[in-house]
Protein backbone atom coordinates (compact mmCIF):
# COMPACT_ATOMS: atom_id res chain seq x y z
CA UNK A 1 0.00 0.00 0.00
CA UNK A 2 0.96 3.28 -0.29
CA UNK A 3 1.66 5.74 2.95
CA UNK A 4 2.48 9.35 3.72
CA UNK A 5 6.00 9.10 5.44
CA UNK A 6 7.58 11.94 7.05
CA UNK A 7 11.01 13.37 6.32
CA UNK A 8 13.42 16.06 7.02
CA UNK A 9 16.07 17.66 4.84
CA UNK A 10 19.76 18.16 5.91
CA UNK A 11 18.38 20.66 8.36
CA UNK A 12 15.57 18.38 10.10
CA UNK A 13 13.16 20.33 8.77
CA UNK A 14 10.12 18.60 8.17
CA UNK A 15 9.19 17.43 4.55
CA UNK A 16 6.36 15.38 3.49
CA UNK A 17 7.59 12.18 0.71
CA UNK A 18 4.89 9.32 -0.99
CA UNK A 19 7.21 6.58 0.50
CA UNK A 20 5.38 3.22 -1.31
CA UNK A 21 5.46 0.57 1.59
CA UNK A 22 4.28 -3.24 1.20
CA UNK A 23 4.33 -4.40 4.75
CA UNK A 24 4.99 -3.12 8.49
CA UNK A 25 8.41 -5.24 7.80
CA UNK A 26 9.66 -2.27 5.28
CA UNK A 27 8.81 -0.03 8.42
CA UNK A 28 10.88 -1.95 10.88
CA UNK A 29 13.39 -2.56 8.35
CA UNK A 30 13.83 1.24 6.78
CA UNK A 31 16.34 0.56 4.38
CA UNK A 32 14.12 -1.68 2.24
CA UNK A 33 11.53 1.19 2.00
CA UNK A 34 14.48 3.56 0.90
CA UNK A 35 15.44 0.54 -1.50
CA UNK A 36 12.20 1.35 -3.44
CA UNK A 37 12.83 4.80 -3.40
CA UNK A 38 14.63 6.47 -6.13
CA UNK A 39 18.15 7.10 -4.12
CA UNK A 40 18.48 10.47 -6.69
CA UNK A 41 15.46 11.88 -4.99
CA UNK A 42 16.84 11.37 -1.33
CA UNK A 43 18.02 14.51 0.50
CA UNK A 44 20.66 14.11 3.14
CA UNK A 45 18.56 13.98 6.14
CA UNK A 46 15.93 11.58 4.56
CA UNK A 47 18.07 8.26 5.76
CA UNK A 48 19.06 10.08 8.88
CA UNK A 49 14.96 10.17 9.40
CA UNK A 50 14.53 6.80 8.64
CA UNK A 51 16.82 5.21 10.80
CA UNK A 52 15.82 7.57 13.23
CA UNK A 53 11.94 5.56 12.80
CA UNK A 54 13.47 2.44 12.71
CA UNK A 55 15.02 2.98 16.66
CA UNK A 56 11.84 3.71 17.45
CA UNK A 57 10.32 0.94 16.55
CA UNK A 58 12.54 -1.12 17.60
CA UNK A 59 12.84 0.53 20.70
CA UNK A 60 9.51 0.44 21.57
CA UNK A 61 8.77 -3.44 20.02
CA UNK A 62 11.47 -4.40 22.49
CA UNK A 63 9.69 -2.84 25.08
CA UNK A 64 6.59 -5.13 24.38
CA UNK A 65 4.61 -2.37 22.56
CA UNK A 66 1.90 -4.13 19.77
CA UNK A 67 0.48 -0.86 19.04
CA UNK A 68 0.57 -0.51 14.95
CA UNK A 69 4.06 0.57 13.37
CA UNK A 70 2.22 3.60 11.88
CA UNK A 71 0.52 4.86 15.05
CA UNK A 72 3.80 4.59 16.95
CA UNK A 73 5.85 6.57 14.67
CA UNK A 74 3.12 9.17 14.64
CA UNK A 75 3.31 9.56 18.26
CA UNK A 76 7.24 9.74 17.96
CA UNK A 77 6.67 12.84 15.82
CA UNK A 78 4.25 14.43 17.69
CA UNK A 79 6.78 14.79 20.07
CA UNK A 80 9.36 15.78 17.99
CA UNK A 81 6.99 18.98 17.29
CA UNK A 82 5.74 17.59 13.88
CA UNK A 83 2.36 18.15 13.55
CA UNK A 84 -0.02 16.92 11.05
CA UNK A 85 -2.30 19.21 8.87
CA UNK A 86 -6.01 19.17 10.40
CA UNK A 87 -7.90 15.93 8.99
CA UNK A 88 -11.02 15.78 7.16
CA UNK A 89 -11.72 13.07 9.56
CA UNK A 90 -11.57 14.91 12.79
CA UNK A 91 -14.97 14.29 13.62
CA UNK A 92 -14.96 10.79 13.67
CA UNK A 93 -11.56 11.15 15.49
CA UNK A 94 -13.52 12.88 18.32
CA UNK A 95 -16.19 10.61 18.69
CA UNK A 96 -14.50 7.49 17.97
CA UNK A 97 -11.65 8.54 20.82
CA UNK A 98 -14.23 9.65 23.05
CA UNK A 99 -15.65 6.11 23.76
CA UNK A 100 -11.82 5.11 24.46
CA UNK A 101 -11.41 7.76 26.78
CA UNK A 102 -14.37 7.27 28.69
CA UNK A 103 -13.50 3.06 29.23
CA UNK A 104 -9.77 4.79 30.16
CA UNK A 105 -11.97 6.83 33.04
CA UNK A 106 -14.24 3.72 33.85
CA UNK A 107 -10.81 1.74 34.38
CA UNK A 108 -9.42 4.08 36.42
CA UNK A 109 -12.08 3.84 38.68
CA UNK A 110 -13.27 7.60 38.19
CA UNK A 111 -16.44 8.56 39.48
CA UNK A 112 -19.87 8.22 37.55
CA UNK A 113 -19.86 12.18 37.86
CA UNK A 114 -16.82 12.52 36.37
CA UNK A 115 -16.93 10.37 33.63
CA UNK A 116 -20.68 11.47 33.17
CA UNK A 117 -19.27 15.53 32.84
CA UNK A 118 -16.46 14.18 30.11
CA UNK A 119 -19.13 12.78 28.17
CA UNK A 120 -21.68 15.89 28.31
CA UNK A 121 -18.87 18.10 27.66
CA UNK A 122 -17.58 15.86 24.47
CA UNK A 123 -20.64 15.90 23.20
CA UNK A 124 -21.52 19.07 23.33
CA UNK A 125 -18.83 20.28 21.10
CA UNK A 126 -19.75 17.58 18.81
CA UNK A 127 -23.20 18.61 18.52
CA UNK A 128 -22.42 22.25 18.20
CA UNK A 129 -19.49 21.58 15.35
CA UNK A 130 -22.59 19.55 13.41
CA UNK A 131 -24.95 22.55 14.01
CA UNK A 132 -22.72 24.99 12.67
CA UNK A 133 -20.80 22.28 9.64
CA UNK A 134 -17.54 22.60 11.41
CA UNK A 135 -16.80 18.87 11.50
CA UNK A 136 -13.98 19.01 9.42
CA UNK A 137 -12.18 21.77 11.84
CA UNK A 138 -12.56 20.63 14.98
CA UNK A 139 -8.73 20.07 15.60
CA UNK A 140 -8.65 23.82 14.95
CA UNK A 141 -7.72 26.37 17.73
CA UNK A 142 -10.17 28.93 16.07
CA UNK A 143 -12.91 25.88 15.87
CA UNK A 144 -12.66 25.29 19.83
CA UNK A 145 -12.52 29.14 20.86
CA UNK A 146 -15.76 29.79 18.72
CA UNK A 147 -17.44 26.56 20.37
CA UNK A 148 -16.55 28.29 24.15
CA UNK A 149 -17.49 31.59 23.17
CA UNK A 150 -20.98 29.87 21.99
CA UNK A 151 -21.17 27.85 24.93
CA UNK A 152 -21.00 30.70 27.07
CA UNK A 153 -23.30 32.93 25.26
CA UNK A 154 -26.06 30.38 24.93
CA UNK A 155 -25.54 29.03 28.56
CA UNK A 156 -24.17 31.69 30.67
CA UNK A 157 -22.76 29.10 33.11
CA UNK A 158 -20.91 30.21 36.09
CA UNK A 159 -17.47 30.87 36.24
CA UNK A 160 -16.69 27.93 38.35
CA UNK A 161 -19.18 25.60 35.54
CA UNK A 162 -17.01 27.41 32.53
CA UNK A 163 -13.89 26.48 33.79
CA UNK A 164 -14.39 22.79 34.12
CA UNK A 165 -16.18 22.78 30.93
CA UNK A 166 -12.22 24.40 29.73
CA UNK A 167 -10.49 21.84 31.56
CA UNK A 168 -12.56 18.54 30.92
CA UNK A 169 -12.08 19.36 27.00
CA UNK A 170 -8.38 20.54 27.32
CA UNK A 171 -7.28 17.31 28.77
CA UNK A 172 -9.47 14.98 26.40
CA UNK A 173 -7.83 17.19 23.07
CA UNK A 174 -4.81 16.47 24.72
CA UNK A 175 -4.91 12.91 24.87
CA UNK A 176 -6.11 12.50 21.45
CA UNK A 177 -3.47 14.44 19.90
CA UNK A 178 -0.66 12.59 21.46
CA UNK A 179 -2.85 8.99 20.51
CA UNK A 180 -3.64 9.99 17.03
CA UNK A 181 -0.72 12.34 16.47
CA UNK A 182 -3.11 14.78 15.85
CA UNK A 183 -2.73 19.36 16.49
CA UNK A 184 -3.58 19.59 20.20
CA UNK A 185 -5.90 22.70 19.54
CA UNK A 186 -5.72 23.74 23.52
CA UNK A 187 -1.98 24.12 22.99
CA UNK A 188 -1.63 27.74 23.16
CA UNK A 189 -5.07 28.63 24.47
CA UNK A 190 -4.91 30.20 27.72
CA UNK A 191 -6.93 28.44 30.76
CA UNK A 192 -9.49 31.35 32.06
CA UNK A 193 -8.51 31.86 35.93
CA UNK A 194 -9.50 29.18 37.84
CA UNK A 195 -12.87 30.77 40.12
CA UNK A 196 -12.31 30.60 44.27
CA UNK A 197 -15.61 29.30 45.28
CA UNK A 198 -17.37 30.73 48.53
CA UNK A 199 -19.78 27.83 49.71
CA UNK A 200 -21.94 28.66 52.22
CA UNK A 201 -21.94 26.48 55.56
CA UNK A 202 -24.62 25.93 58.45
CA UNK A 203 -24.40 27.30 61.99
CA UNK A 204 -25.23 25.22 64.51
CA UNK A 205 -28.99 26.91 65.08
CA UNK A 206 -29.12 26.33 61.12
CA UNK A 207 -28.46 22.91 61.37
CA UNK A 208 -30.97 22.22 63.89
CA UNK A 209 -33.80 24.10 62.30
CA UNK A 210 -32.68 22.10 59.36
CA UNK A 211 -32.91 18.75 61.05
CA UNK A 212 -36.44 19.73 62.88
CA UNK A 213 -37.50 20.16 59.23
CA UNK A 214 -36.80 16.84 58.24
CA UNK A 215 -38.24 15.09 61.23
CA UNK A 216 -41.54 16.39 60.69
CA UNK A 217 -42.34 16.21 56.61
CA UNK A 218 -45.51 16.93 55.52
CA UNK A 219 -46.39 13.07 53.96
CA UNK A 220 -45.39 10.64 56.51
CA UNK A 221 -44.16 7.45 55.79
CA UNK A 222 -43.00 4.73 58.21
CA UNK A 223 -39.24 5.25 58.38
CA UNK A 224 -38.83 8.02 56.51
CA UNK A 225 -38.22 10.20 59.01
CA UNK A 226 -35.38 8.42 60.86
CA UNK A 227 -33.96 8.08 57.84
CA UNK A 228 -33.99 11.39 56.64
CA UNK A 229 -32.26 12.61 60.32
CA UNK A 230 -29.71 9.72 59.98
CA UNK A 231 -29.18 11.14 56.43
CA UNK A 232 -28.58 14.80 57.80
CA UNK A 233 -26.67 13.29 60.91
CA UNK A 234 -24.07 11.22 59.24
CA UNK A 235 -23.00 13.83 56.43
CA UNK A 236 -22.81 16.99 58.78
CA UNK A 237 -21.07 14.38 61.30
CA UNK A 238 -18.55 12.46 58.78
CA UNK A 239 -17.90 15.00 56.04
CA UNK A 240 -18.64 12.13 53.41
CA UNK A 241 -19.36 12.92 49.79
CA UNK A 242 -22.73 12.11 48.66
CA UNK A 243 -21.61 9.47 46.76
CA UNK A 244 -19.54 8.15 49.53
CA UNK A 245 -22.54 8.22 51.65
CA UNK A 246 -25.05 6.55 50.02
CA UNK A 247 -22.27 3.46 48.94
CA UNK A 248 -22.41 2.52 52.85
CA UNK A 249 -23.47 -1.03 53.29
CA UNK A 250 -23.99 -2.58 56.77
CA UNK A 251 -20.84 -4.39 56.63
CA UNK A 252 -18.43 -1.45 56.16
CA UNK A 253 -20.10 0.15 59.80
CA UNK A 254 -18.27 -1.38 63.18
CA UNK A 255 -20.52 -0.16 65.52
CA UNK A 256 -19.70 -2.12 68.23
CA UNK A 257 -16.09 -1.54 69.06
CA UNK A 258 -15.10 1.67 71.76
CA UNK A 259 -14.19 3.39 68.71
CA UNK A 260 -17.32 2.90 66.08
CA UNK A 261 -16.09 3.94 62.37
CA UNK A 262 -16.99 3.01 59.04
CA UNK A 263 -15.12 1.86 55.84
CA UNK A 264 -15.24 4.17 52.61
CA UNK A 265 -14.51 1.59 50.06
CA UNK A 266 -14.50 4.15 47.24
CA UNK A 267 -13.08 7.49 47.98
CA UNK A 268 -12.31 10.33 45.54
CA UNK A 269 -9.31 8.80 43.03
CA UNK A 270 -10.07 5.56 44.51
CA UNK A 271 -8.37 5.82 47.95
CA UNK A 272 -10.38 3.77 50.93
CA UNK A 273 -10.28 5.25 54.11
CA UNK A 274 -11.44 4.68 57.47
CA UNK A 275 -13.80 7.32 59.07
CA UNK A 276 -15.01 7.80 62.76
CA UNK A 277 -18.07 8.31 64.50
CA UNK A 278 -19.20 9.70 67.13
CA UNK A 279 -20.63 6.95 70.37
CA UNK A 280 -24.75 9.38 69.84
CA UNK A 281 -24.23 8.83 65.76
CA UNK A 282 -23.32 4.75 66.23
CA UNK A 283 -26.13 4.30 68.63
CA UNK A 284 -28.84 5.56 66.66
CA UNK A 285 -27.63 3.43 63.88
CA UNK A 286 -27.61 0.15 65.59
CA UNK A 287 -31.19 1.09 66.38
CA UNK A 288 -32.05 1.61 63.17
CA UNK A 289 -30.35 -1.42 61.93
CA UNK A 290 -31.96 -3.33 64.52
CA UNK A 291 -35.72 -2.00 62.98
CA UNK A 292 -34.92 -3.30 60.23
CA UNK A 293 -34.81 -6.99 61.81
CA UNK A 294 -31.01 -6.97 61.18
CA UNK A 295 -30.34 -6.63 57.35
CA UNK A 296 -27.93 -8.69 55.49
CA UNK A 297 -24.62 -7.16 55.93
CA UNK A 298 -24.18 -6.55 52.14
CA UNK A 299 -27.48 -4.53 52.49
CA UNK A 300 -27.15 -0.52 51.96
CA UNK A 301 -27.46 1.42 54.94
CA UNK A 302 -29.61 3.95 53.53
CA UNK A 303 -32.22 3.02 51.02
CA UNK A 304 -35.36 4.27 49.00
CA UNK A 305 -38.94 3.35 49.28
CA UNK A 306 -38.24 0.58 46.96
CA UNK A 307 -35.52 -0.93 49.36
CA UNK A 308 -32.62 -0.11 46.90
CA UNK A 309 -30.00 2.10 47.39
CA UNK A 310 -30.68 6.09 48.30
CA UNK A 311 -30.35 7.71 44.43
CA UNK A 312 -28.07 11.08 44.80
CA UNK A 313 -31.15 12.85 43.18
CA UNK A 314 -33.44 11.47 46.29
CA UNK A 315 -30.75 12.14 48.82
CA UNK A 316 -30.24 16.22 46.83
CA UNK A 317 -34.61 16.16 47.67
CA UNK A 318 -34.57 15.35 51.00
CA UNK A 319 -31.74 18.41 51.51
CA UNK A 320 -33.71 20.69 49.59
CA UNK A 321 -36.95 20.14 50.69
CA UNK A 322 -36.14 19.95 54.58
CA UNK A 323 -33.99 23.77 53.74
CA UNK A 324 -37.04 24.99 52.23
CA UNK A 325 -39.48 23.67 54.80
CA UNK A 326 -36.91 25.23 57.64
CA UNK A 327 -37.23 28.80 56.10
CA UNK A 328 -33.16 28.46 55.30
CA UNK A 329 -31.73 31.30 52.74
CA UNK A 330 -28.76 29.76 52.32
CA UNK A 331 -28.51 26.89 48.66
CA UNK A 332 -27.52 23.80 50.99
CA UNK A 333 -26.80 20.46 49.47
CA UNK A 334 -24.63 17.26 50.12
CA UNK A 335 -21.78 19.57 49.61
CA UNK A 336 -22.94 22.47 52.24
CA UNK A 337 -22.72 19.77 55.09
CA UNK A 338 -19.23 18.56 54.36
CA UNK A 339 -18.21 21.75 54.34
CA UNK A 340 -19.73 22.70 57.79
CA UNK A 341 -18.52 19.48 58.89
CA UNK A 342 -15.21 20.56 58.23
CA UNK A 343 -15.50 23.98 59.91
CA UNK A 344 -17.48 22.59 62.45
CA UNK A 345 -14.33 20.19 63.16
CA UNK A 346 -11.71 23.14 62.71
CA UNK A 347 -13.23 25.09 65.37
CA UNK A 348 -13.14 22.66 68.08
CA UNK A 349 -9.81 21.80 67.60
CA UNK A 350 -7.93 23.98 65.58
CA UNK A 351 -6.13 21.55 63.96
CA UNK A 352 -5.61 22.10 59.79
CA UNK A 353 -3.85 18.31 59.63
CA UNK A 354 -6.85 16.37 61.19
CA UNK A 355 -9.22 18.24 59.33
CA UNK A 356 -7.81 17.31 56.36
CA UNK A 357 -7.91 13.95 57.13
CA UNK A 358 -10.98 13.87 58.16
CA UNK A 359 -12.29 14.89 54.54
CA UNK A 360 -9.65 12.67 53.13
CA UNK A 361 -7.50 14.97 51.61
CA UNK A 362 -3.71 14.72 50.94
CA UNK A 363 -3.06 18.41 50.23
CA UNK A 364 -3.39 20.63 52.88
CA UNK A 365 -4.27 23.31 51.07
CA UNK A 366 -7.29 22.26 49.96
CA UNK A 367 -8.76 22.53 53.63
CA UNK A 368 -8.92 26.04 53.04
CA UNK A 369 -12.08 26.13 51.25
CA UNK A 370 -13.68 23.78 53.11
CA UNK A 371 -13.04 25.13 56.89
CA UNK A 372 -14.29 27.97 57.04
CA UNK A 373 -14.00 31.40 59.33
CA UNK A 374 -16.91 32.86 61.05
CA UNK A 375 -17.12 36.44 61.31
CA UNK A 376 -17.41 36.11 64.92
CA UNK A 377 -14.43 33.95 65.74
CA UNK A 378 -12.45 36.81 63.51
CA UNK A 379 -13.11 39.21 65.59
CA UNK A 380 -12.36 37.26 68.68
CA UNK A 381 -9.44 36.27 67.83
CA UNK A 382 -8.47 39.73 67.17
CA UNK A 383 -9.82 40.67 70.94
CA UNK A 384 -7.86 37.88 72.35
CA UNK A 385 -4.50 38.92 70.28
CA UNK A 386 -5.54 42.44 71.75
CA UNK A 387 -6.38 41.87 75.35
CA UNK A 388 -2.86 39.72 75.25
CA UNK A 389 -0.52 42.78 74.00
CA UNK A 390 -2.67 45.06 76.22
CA UNK A 391 -1.97 42.77 79.57
CA UNK A 392 1.60 43.19 78.28
CA UNK A 393 1.58 46.73 77.96
CA UNK A 394 0.22 47.14 81.18
CA UNK A 395 2.19 44.53 83.10
CA UNK A 396 5.72 45.70 81.53
CA UNK A 397 6.15 49.70 81.66
CA UNK A 398 9.06 49.75 79.34
CA UNK A 399 6.94 48.53 76.44
CA UNK A 400 4.79 51.54 74.53
CA UNK A 401 1.38 52.02 75.89
CA UNK A 402 -1.77 52.43 73.96
CA UNK A 403 -2.44 56.18 72.71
Amino acid sequence: MTVTAVVFDGRFRCLAVIVPVAHDDDLRHPAGAAARFPSERMLPGDRLALAALEATLESARDAGERRPALELLAGSLVELGVRAAPSARSMQLVARDRDAWLRRLRSGNRSPSTISAYRIAIDDLLDWANRQNRTRELLDEQTVVDYLDAYRQEHDPAPATYYRRFVLLRRFMQWLSRRQGTPDPFLELEAPPKPRQERDWLTREEFAALLSAAEHPQRRRPGIEQRDRLVLMALVLTGLRRAELIAIKWTDVDLCSERPSLLVRCGKGGKPRRQPLPLQLASELAAWRAERNDPAPSSFVFCGLAGGRLQENVLADIIRRSARRAGLQKKVSAHTLRHTAATWLRQETGDTRLVAEYLGHSDLSTVSRYAHVAAEEMHAAVQSLGDRLYGDVNENPDLPAAA
